[in-house]
């Protein structure tokens, strides 16, 4: 049975011979009344808390939850950017090497053109070389011939040398060949 505070207060005992006094047991009550009207409010509001309290915590439940399932996806999340980065990282590294071997590759056959080069460039010098050696020669014996040379006497030169056909520089220092080569010219 509930009863509430008026039902309390309001309660009429029967009257018997040698009963209690009336005006305690009314007091008592009205006193048990206000404290069982306390406890009810007290009561009440603990249950609006508590009602409070369980939204609260459901809402907060909700919270865990989300950030739980948001913990999940954040870690799922940066395992798949570390995989993709590696993945990055790895086909860079690759480009990275096959570009360093195609530039290698590159730098030898640039090596090895240029050492080609140089080796034509030597053998070019060393035959211009051979052949101002080869014209100087036969200067200085023009220049030996027409020092020594009495104009009185007849020119007595000596053989040429044999040519050799890259030696060849197309001098003629015998007198008597420049005079057929000239006159070979003027003919024409």
């Amino acid at each position: 049975m509930n009863l509430s505070p008026l039902d309390i207060s309001k309660y009429e005992f029967t009257k018997v011979m040698r009963g209690f006094d009336p005006a305690e047991v009314r007091a008592f009550l009205e006193r048990v009344a206000d404290e069982v009207s306390d406890l009810q409010r007290q009561v009440a509001t603990m249950s609006e808390q508590q009602r409070d309290f369980e939204a609260r915590l459901t809402t907060y439940q909700g919270l865990e939850q989300s950030l739980r399932d948001s913990v999940v996806a954040s870690q799922e999340n940066l395992k798949t950017s570390k995989e993709l980065v590696e993945a990055e990282r790895q086909n860079m590294l690759r480009e990275a090497k096959i570009s360093a071997e195609e530039i290698r590759i590159a730098a030898e056959r640039e090596i090895i053109g240029l050492q080609e080069e140089l080796r034509t460039l030597r053998m070019h010098r060393d035959a211009y070389v051979k052949r101002l050696r080869f014209l100087l020669r036969s200067q200085t014996e023009i220049l030996e011939i027409i020092e020594s040379d009495d104009p009185e006497e007849p020119l007595k030169l000596s053989p040429p040398p044999p040519r050799n056909k890259k030696q060849d520089s197309g001098v003629v220092t015998d007198p008597a060949q420049r005079d057929e080569k000239n006159g070979a010219q003027t003919t024409d």
